[in-house]
């Protein structure tokens, strides 16, 4: 690996991460005490990302001078997802597949569900196996797990309503793509491991049919939150986002939604996966902590 440029501690890279993928150099960013490195992984892409980041830095230049709000390079990045949109939809898609892929295996089983009213579709999807009978029925239990593993994850793409599926959707959108513009492997290690930890918990509470994204978005909520409070900021997720979901998994708990007619809510799903995002934030602190103080 070969180092390319470095940044302060709490610029916002995305911009430049994303001009990097689209054009196929493969790169990391590090954060050491104080700052953020930028390295590319084969050095031959050397001349190549200098010249690609000569027309970032152009083209925020461009902005500035024709009355951008921005103030410097480094808090120009903060413009990252609106320069981005003007450079197309297509591009942003192509530099966060695993955020896309799950985007539309949500999509695919939303259509092939009929969103929850297929019961023979939802059976495939369901934590608890369910069988259709002369009455439909779930097979409670934890048992089922060890000849069928896939239902500890794949409740994540059952949805049941378009409000529903719009919600999560959108949401998966916003916090998947930050944490992939970060790490590709990060974003699928903690998708698998809150989907487990909030459909366990889900499940643990009562045996129901449940489903949905809004686990694992509790989870990448929570892990964000905790990078960016006890480390230098990466991911700049608006504080109103924060308080927004806290006040909406607190409604949830309170029982207000279903007295007005919305249904229940998998409230332990939200909980048990923001702890999990949580545990992961701290883990990976702790961790990048002991390999600083080593280095």
């Amino acid at each position: 690996m070969i180092l390319l440029q470095k940044f302060s501690a709490n610029a916002d890279l995305t911009l430049v991460t994303q001009t990097l993928w689209r054009h196929k150099v493969p790169h990391r960013v590090r954060f050491v005490t104080g700052e953020q490195q930028l390295w590319l992984q084969d050095s031959q892409h050397y001349s190549l990302a200098q010249a690609l980041m000569q027309q970032v830095e152009q083209g925020i230049a461009a902005d500035e001078k024709a009355g951008s709000a921005s103030a410097g390079l480094l808090n120009s990045f903060v413009m990252a997802d609106k320069v981005l949109s003007t450079n197309g939809v297509k591009a942003w898609f192509k530099s966060t597949p695993i955020t896309l892929m799950v985007l539309i295996s949500t999509l695919l089983v939303a259509l092939f569900s009929q969103l929850g009213s297929q019961l023979e579709a939802v059976a495939w999807f369901s934590f608890f196996p369910l069988v259709l009978d002369t009455q439909a029925y779930l097979v409670t239990g934890f048992d089922h797990l060890w000849l069928q593993p896939w239902r500890l994850i794949s409740p994540m793409l059952l949805h049941f309503g378009w409000l529903h599926l719009v919600f999560n959707v959108l949401w998966w959108l916003d916090l998947g793509r930050r944490i992939e513009c970060q790490s590709r492997l990060l974003l699928v290690a903690l998708l698998l491991f809150t989907s487990v930890a909030a459909n366990v918990a889900q499940a643990w509470q009562v045996a129901s049919l449940f489903g949905g994204l809004s686990g694992v978005i509790y989870g990448l909520l929570g892990y964000i939150w905790v990078m960016d409070r006890y480390n230098p900021v990466r991911y700049h997720l608006p504080q109103n986002i924060l308080i927004f979901m806290l006040l909406w998994l607190l409604l949830g708990i309170s029982g207000l939604f279903p007295a007005l007619g919305f249904g229940d809510m998998a409230n332990m799903a939200h909980i048990g996966g923001l702890v999990a995002g949580v545990a992961w934030g701290f883990m990976h602190t702790l961790l990048w902590r002991i390999r600083s103080s080593n280095a």
